[in-house]
């Protein structure tokens, strides 16, 4: 099988299977995603030989928690936590991918005016400076008495080992190295935006 690079597929075979072999994937690992007809049968065939082939490299099955930790740690957004029907994606910190000098696109109007004027809010990412408080989707981010945001991820870091999150402020306090504090529980945590990606 050829190389794929990265944001490519290619048409292969895997576990003697023809599919889709894509070099993709939403956790900032090195990664594939693969793509084939079938049923459960098939589906199980695959994992099972999969499984085999890299019994010699202790290869473990994990689930959406890790898959979240590490997209955090990379700071991707994901849709429905950190980006939704209701955000644009200069808000998101996403107009890398927004290129409003390639001619008209769907909402594009708007778009370049949002960037010209600025969003009301910006989505950020953070580290907690408490012990043993994770940062939860919906808890409120204050500026002392101000509140001034709230969460869209959080987590502990596997690979820092602190608490991290992700959260939109509003835009004059996204800065690099702003302190925050995070509401929850009747306390505040104090936390302190960081350049994504955190890890």
């Amino acid at each position: 099988m050829s190389e794929i690079v990265y944001y490519n597929f290619v048409q292969d075979k895997l576990a003697g299977l023809d599919m889709i072999i894509s070099r993709t994937g939403y956790t900032g690992e090195v990664g594939f995603e693969i793509y084939f007809r079938g049923d459960v049968a098939v589906a199980e065939e695959i994992w099972n030989k999969i499984f085999k082939a890299g019994e010699e490299f202790g290869i473990e099955a994990v689930g959406l928690g890790c898959r979240d930790t590490l997209r955090l740690e990379k700071g991707y957004a994901l849709y429905g936590n950190d980006i939704d029907q209701n955000t644009n994606p200069i808000e998101a910190g996403l107009g890398w991918i927004t290129k409003l000098d390639k001619g008209a696109f769907n909402a594009s109007d708007v778009l370049a005016k949002v960037k010209t004027e600025n969003p009301h809010r910006r989505l950020v990412g953070f580290v907690v400076n408490a012990e043993r408080f994770i940062a939860r989707q919906g808890y409120k981010i204050y500026d002392g008495d101000k509140e001034i945001g709230f969460v869209t991820s959080g987590n502990l870091s596997p690979s820092l080992n602190f608490p991290i999150g992700m959260g939109y402020v509003d835009w004059n306090y996204r800065n690099v190295g702003t302190k925050i504090e995070i509401s929850a529980r009747g306390q505040k945590f104090e936390a302190e935006i960081k350049k994504m990606p955190l890890l």
